[in-house]
């Protein structure tokens, strides 16, 4: 729900400390050491040639070429369009379904979200640590073995209640961020922010996309999902992004606009749903044909955007398959220009600029859902050894999807291939990954254990904990210290398996002196939720409103500290360039929201930033004993932070870590 960043690093999980079991990235036939670096250049079975003009545009039907440049000989893109200061390839804008209007807006399927809390508050009554948690994993004290989980009944609306039902959920991995992702965006202009009304729906076309692609892999005998990003109740995280309205209005200058605000990580592909009605659908595509893990559709960034008229599963999920390789132009059944011709199939069409006669080879226009008629040009998950997709990219094997269990393939990504460990019991539970590692806190995960009741966490060896969630945030640790976590998984019968692989990692070292430095960007996160302080939506608007979000690291959840004199500090927004001020005419009061104005030398700016223990400090307003905190207040799936009398809950520490553009 929440919006983009400056630079963050192109390397996946820079940003948030993130260290794995392992080292290398593989995929289906992949070799540990095809690591995360893309080819230089595609590779193609014969060069196409350079397209010399743009097809005349339609605008009623969406297919408009502006910004689009043929690419020259020699260019990466040659053969179809160059698109972005990144120099993105583009196969162009695609046509919309038979009797779509691009000019009317798709309607909303699910119920639109619940009306955000007052900013006026209870006078101040702060949450319980279970309220806090409500959408946050359950968190683990190091120092005690204490468990804190989620109110076993969140309030209406809140994040731990799912807003479109169980047709929203997808398969949730590890802590729903590390690794390569797919991350869904709102994007839309200022003024025309319909995120509470359609946001359910966007979770909900998402999963439907899911649901394609599965569906696409069982007809093969395999199991492939969508790795995306999501959110702690297993739908998929959809941030706001707010760009200006030119910038929506070409295709190029959307990426730009985007890579501008962060979107640019080279572990994440974008499924944008624009608020526009510009194209139906236009998605960057590589082109690259080589079967390796280099193939440069195993890397993004890449975008994928589908426009109101459109919104759905369907083109979405075209999209999405442009951005992991689809279709090149080897392929038996290639239409030259990124589709293909044999019918049905959800991404075959007689296309600009070649116009190729289609071929119906499979007649079930089910399949007009479905990816790769035949399973012979794109997507299969088990290729006959010698076929074209056994010896040309396939998609099925991009590393932004993920086997399940059950299939005889191995997950594409991101866990290792390792080597058989010959001293592990064959019970050995399952293995620990360590992400989102602050000065005294790390998110722990693991793959579920199909018979397992629970589990026991070790740390160091020693059990520490019986939880019974696959991610827990552990609290309370040292800061730059060495910490070694395992897992064991418990039967019904009460019985504990030998521990899995371990994962080793270190706390990050606590600033001494000064806390902040001028200049610095750092992201903020919440000592118990391990959420960031946010700015809600990214939006310029003065009276913007600061929450508790799912941590990203993106602009809206970057902040500098100026001196504002005597001590102080103003919070300044790296994505706005705006300060955090005390709402309702700046009064420090309990239960007082926090919101952005332009910055200037007020009382209400001014905080001081003061040591709570462990590599954890309290951000105070000047003059008062108050402090800022995570409310109970539900805010279009994040937290109202208020001010709060001080009760040494975790929910009112933050830890401060560098954002990746300072690092």
């Amino acid at each position: 729900m929440i919006l983009g960043a400056a630079a963050v690093a192109a390397a996946a999980g820079i940003a948030f400390g993130v260290m794995s079991t392992g080292s290398a990235t593989s995929t289906p036939g992949s070799q540990p050491e095809a690591a995360n670096v893309p080819a230089a250049q595609p590779v193609h079975k014969k060069t196409p040639a350079p397209l010399t003009s743009t097809p005349p545009a339609d605008k009623q039907r969406g297919l408009v070429y502006d910004g689009l440049k043929p690419a020259p000989k020699g260019d990466r893109c040659v053969g179809v369009y160059s698109v972005s200061r990144a120099g993105l390839c583009t196969h162009g804008p695609d046509a919309p379904p038979k009797g779509v209007d691009i000019t009317k807006d798709t309607p909303p399927v699910a119920a639109k979200a619940a009306a955000p809390s007052s900013l006026t508050g209870d006078g101040g009554q702060a949450p319980s640590a279970s309220e806090a948690l409500g959408g946050a994993p359950s968190v683990v004290d190091a120092r005690t073995g204490g468990v804190a989980t989620a109110a076993a009944a969140p309030g209406p609306g809140t994040p731990a209640t799912p807003q479109a039902g169980s047709g929203s959920k997808v398969v949730c991995e590890g802590d729903g961020s590390t690794g390569n992702r797919v991350q869904v965006l709102y994007v839309h202009a200022p003024g025309r922010d319909r995120f509470g009304q359609y946001a359910a729906s966007f979770k909900q076309w998402a999963a439907e996309t899911d649901v394609i692609y599965n569906a696409s892999a069982k007809e093969t005998g395999g199991e492939r999902h969508v790795r995306y990003v999501t959110e702690a109740d297993c739908t998929v995280s959809v941030l706001n992004a707010e760009l200006s309205a030119g910038d929506l209005q070409e295709f190029g200058a959307m990426n730009n606009a985007l890579a501008a605000k962060g979107f640019n990580r080279r572990d994440r592909k974008y499924m944008v749903f624009a608020d526009a009605q510009v194209y139906c659908g236009i998605g960057t595509f590589n082109g690259d044909e080589r079967p390796g893990q280099d193939n440069l559709s195993n890397f993004g960034p890449s975008y994928g955007r589908t426009d109101s008229g459109c919104w759905g599963g369907s083109t979405p999920a075209h999209e999405l398959g442009h951005n992991l390789g689809a279709v090149n132009n080897s392929a038996p059944h290639t239409s030259k220009a990124a589709h293909c011709v044999d019918e049905w199939d959800i991404m075959c069409y007689s296309d600009a600029p070649y116009y190729p006669k289609m071929q119906v080879l499979c007649p079930e226009r089910t399949g007009d859902q479905r990816l790769d008629c035949g399973h012979d040009d794109y997507f299969h998950t088990s290729p006959k050894p010698g076929s074209y997709l056994a010896t040309h990219w396939n998609i099925a094997n991009n590393r932004f999807l993920m086997a399940g269990g059950g299939t005889t393939n191995p997950d594409p990504g991101p866990t290792p291939t390792r080597t058989p460990d010959p001293t592990r019991p064959p019970s050995a539970g399952p293995d620990a990954q360590v992400s989102q590692i602050t000065p005294n806190s790390a998110v722990v995960s693991w793959p579920k254990a199909s018979s397992a009741t629970g589990y026991d966490l070790l740390i160091d060896g020693k059990k520490t904990a019986d939880v019974k969630d696959t991610v827990v945030r552990l609290t309370g640790l040292t800061p730059d210290t060495a910490y070694k976590v395992a897992v064991a998984a418990r039967g019904a019968d009460g019985k504990a398996s030998a521990p899995g692989r371990a994962a080793s990692f270190r706390t990050l070292s606590a600033d001494g002196g000064s806390p902040v430095r001028p200049g610095t960007a750092y992201v903020m996160v919440n000592g118990l939720t391990g959420q960031a302080a946010d700015l809600w939506g990214g939006s310029a608007a003065d009276g913007t409103v600061a929450i508790a979000y799912q941590r990203h690291g993106y602009a809206n959840q970057q902040w500098s500290f100026e001196n504002a004199g005597g001590g102080t500090l103003r919070v300044k927004s790296a994505q706005s360039g705006k300060c955090l001020e005390l709402g309702s005419g700046g009064r420090a009061v309990a239960g007082q929201y926090v919101a952005q104005q332009p910055c200037r030398d007020t009382a209400a700016q001014k905080w001081r930033l003061n040591a709570a223990g462990g590599g954890s400090y309290v951000l105070q307003p000047e003059g008062s004993s108050l402090v800022l905190g995570i409310s109970n207040r539900w805010y279009y799936g994040g937290r109202l932070l208020e001010l709060q009398q001080k009760n040494d809950q975790g929910y009112q520490n933050w830890t401060l870590s560098k954002a990746a553009a300072s690092s």
